[in-house]
């Protein structure tokens, strides 16, 4: 590698030639889009409208599911291989038409993505031919103006244009069985539907000589979950309208899962097959600085010519943080790099950066100033070659104050924090030393957030009693102070709201409201209710008839009438055939209760968010300090998962945590510290667990693989 004079010299890059102008693109029809693979509608419109009837049909269908594992073959292909698919499903909400470009085409096109009405998913796919190596780089168009993914890697170009990047995918190899497929499987087809795709679109698979089908698909990092759809028969749209002209027709249309992966519940009830993409080999460099602009100039080890240069840039709600991704050639890969820097006055660059100070990630690795190794990676204060550092294997690297050193939790899947608001994240109310003292430890946790959680693909979501409206006013007047949700679950866990990238507001996902209503009738609920509080003449009062949230009726309710009163509410709406369950909130002589639908409620809308973000159970951590909040903080049918139990939590929770099983309170953490200041003790040790457990998986993976090599290979010879 060469010294800092040849990597300080202005690299060659070769900037995205984007058009940016409105009037050098079209919109393109399903038909125009060669690369358009077809769409699905998983339900007709007879089983859309009766939801009993789907769950049993789904059901019936998951029971032809493959009961055998099938053989490991070579796979030797004749047609099939020779294209690959790449999925595109917007991670963020649009009430509007969401378009797509990249450089596939030169940005010359805009592809409008199929939304169904019903659920508000979108998704399309690209195919492409396997030849077509190498990185793409896209974005998704709203009302004309751009929008990134959080699922895919994003990084800026020398024009400060940032995009989102495939380099970060993994091309993963779908394959079902033929013999699984029925009677003559040429004549038969076989699809892949899946979270990558939004559910909305089909990829065909191709019948190989080794007797099973196969696709090739490019997924991004996260949690997946997947369908095979058999004998279904594209129909080439006509009219381009999302949801009308792109069926599959299948009759009828079976579904099925393979026996010997892994199997996982669909928010809906149906069951998936499922996988997990390991985020590749990947730097992430973060530089914490005061400068407006920085550039970072680096090369891999073991790669020749001239070096490379890239514009940084911002990490959002954190300001003095810039950010680089740079995609690894292979795991043992190093990267050499300099960074110079644009003043605020100036704009002139220079290399020597001014840092800001903050307290860091305790289960980080600690910076060093002496140049001694940490975790068995090399920190250097002052670095030889004038400013040349050195990033020894991939993974998240922190400069600071001129020293460079490896976040340790960068080895781990992102997590996601599900967080309680009042007594957990945050203090309301009138203005004091009280309430301004908390609003600190609120703003100091939302920048670890930001500097720690967030770089590593951590999001974080508000899981409150509180309704939307309040919620809304809350992030107006701690603007700043608060941190920006990736989602907002209300009202108990019977709304989830999503940022609506075109309306610019929080909107309900209509996803998890079509999930609500399996089982819901707002109207008997509400009728039993008026009945019993006339019956419990003056013991009973309405607080929410179900008028703003149709899953949930509230009701406070004197504590020595409760149990009957909750005891002939159940009995009648069962009766009636109204699935539903009972949530109550605060102690004392009134008891706060809620009915809300069977699929709803703070655990089950968690799960509903996790799955939507590709996030797993076992890297979910909730955090509450109330009665509402066991619904999130214990164990689910899913299983358990990590969780923050205040420690200024109500009578009722630690009533809760002395009963639970051994099992189960091993996944829950109690900090000394109160309200947000808690919330980040908690994660730093639910962090530190997660390492040291990844610590003895790795070595456990090395002895094995010590073991098989010390094994000799011993050879049956044919006399």
């Amino acid at each position: 590698m060469q010294g800092l004079g040849a990597l300080q010299q202005a690299a060659h890059h070769a900037p995205l030639s984007q058009r940016h102008s409105k009037q050098q693109r079209r919109c393109v029809s399903a038909r125009d889009a060669s690369f358009w693979s077809g769409g699905l509608r998983l339900l007709s419109q007879q089983q859309q409208q009766a939801p009993v009837q789907q769950q049993q049909q789904r059901q019936q269908l998951v029971q032809n599911a493959v009961q055998q594992e099938p053989q490991q073959q070579k796979l030797v292909l004749h047609g099939a291989g020779k294209k690959k698919y790449i999925p595109f499903k917007p991670d963020f909400f649009s009430s509007e038409a969401v378009q797509l470009a990249g450089s596939w085409d030169d940005w010359s096109l805009n592809i409008t993505l199929p939304i169904d009405p019903g659920t508000g998913e979108a998704g399309i796919v690209l195919e492409l031919d396997a030849s077509q190596h190498g990185e793409l780089t896209y974005k998704y168009i709203v009302g004309g103006k751009w929008h990134l993914a959080r699922s895919d890697t994003a990084a800026a170009d020398m024009q400060g244009c940032v995009n989102n990047s495939t380099a970060g995918r993994k091309l993963v190899r779908f394959s079902f069985p033929a013999a699984f497929a029925g009677p003559r499987a040429q004549e038969q087809s076989v699809h892949l539907i899946g979270s990558f795709t939004g559910w909305q679109v089909v990829i065909p698979m191709t019948l190989g000589a080794d007797g099973a089908y196969h696709c090739d698909v490019a997924l991004p990092p996260g949690h997946h979950t997947f369908r095979f759809l058999l004998g279904a028969q594209q129909q080439e749209p006509g009219v381009y309208a999302p949801m009308a002209g792109m069926l599959a027709a299948a009759s009828p249309a079976q579904y099925a899962v393979l026996q010997h992966l892994p199997l996982e519940n669909l928010p809906s009830g149906a069951t998936a097959n499922s996988l997990r993409v390991p985020a590749p080999p990947t730097f992430r460099l973060l530089v914490h600085t005061q400068h407006s602009e920085a550039y970072i100039t680096y090369r891999f080890s073991g790669q020749h010519g001239a070096p490379r240069r890239l514009r940084m840039h911002h990490q959002p709600d954190c300001s003095g943080l810039m950010l680089a991704h740079l995609p690894a050639p292979g795991p043992d890969a190093s990267l050499e790099f300099s960074i110079t820097g644009a003043s605020h006055e100036s704009g002139s660059a220079t290399s020597t950066l001014s840092i800001m100070e903050d307290e860091g990630w305790p289960n980080s690795s600690s910076s060093s100033n002496n140049g001694k190794h940490n975790n068995g990676v090399a920190v250097e204060r002052d670095p030889p070659g004038n400013g040349v550092y050195t990033a020894s294997q991939p993974g998240v690297w922190r400069l600071k104050k001129g020293s460079l050193r490896m976040d340790d939790a960068s080895q781990l899947p992102p997590l996601m924090l599900c967080t309680d608001l009042d007594g957990t994240l945050i203090e309301d109310g009138e203005e004091g030393d009280w309430v301004r003292h908390n609003d600190q430890l609120t703003y100091l946790a939302a920048q670890h957030f930001a500097q720690y959680l967030a770089p590593a693909g951590g999001l974080i979501v508000f899981n409150t009693g509180r309704s939307i409206g309040m919620v809304e006013g809350l992030l107006s007047r701690k603007a700043g102070t608060m941190p920006w949700p990736a989602a907002i679950i209300t009202a108990v866990g019977t709304k989830v709201f999503l940022w609506d990238v075109a309306g610019r507001r929080w909107a309900p996902d209509p996803a998890y409201a079509h999930l609500l209503d399996d089982g819901w009738n707002l109207g008997e609920v509400q009728s039993l209710a008026q009945q019993l509080m006339h019956r419990f003449n003056g013991n009973a009062s309405i607080v929410d008839d179900g008028s703003e949230h149709p899953h949930r009726v509230s009701l406070s309710i004197r504590s020595d009438v409760l149990h009957e009163f909750l005891k002939q509410w159940g009995e009648g709406l069962t009766r009636a055939g109204v699935q539903h369950q009972f949530v109550s909130s605060i102690g004392g002589e009134w008891r706060y209760v809620d009915c809300i639908a069977k699929n709803a409620g703070k655990g089950r809308a968690m799960v509903y968010l996790a799955s939507k973000f590709g996030v797993s159970l076992e890297d979910v951590v909730a955090a509450g300090d109330s009665g509402n909040d066991l619904l999130m903080l214990g164990r689910l049918p899913e299983g358990c998962h990590p969780a923050i139990v205040m420690s200024n939590s109500h009578p009722e929770v630690w009533d809760w945590l002395a009963r639970i099983t051994p099992e189960e309170r091993a996944w829950i953490y109690t900090p000394k510290a109160e309200r947000a200041a808690g919330i980040v003790e908690g994660l730093k040790a639910i962090l530190a667990d997660k390492l040291t457990a990844h610590a003895e998986r790795q070595q456990k993976a090395a002895q094995q693989r010590a073991t098989a090599s010390a094994v000799p290979v011993v050879r049956a010879l044919r006399g």
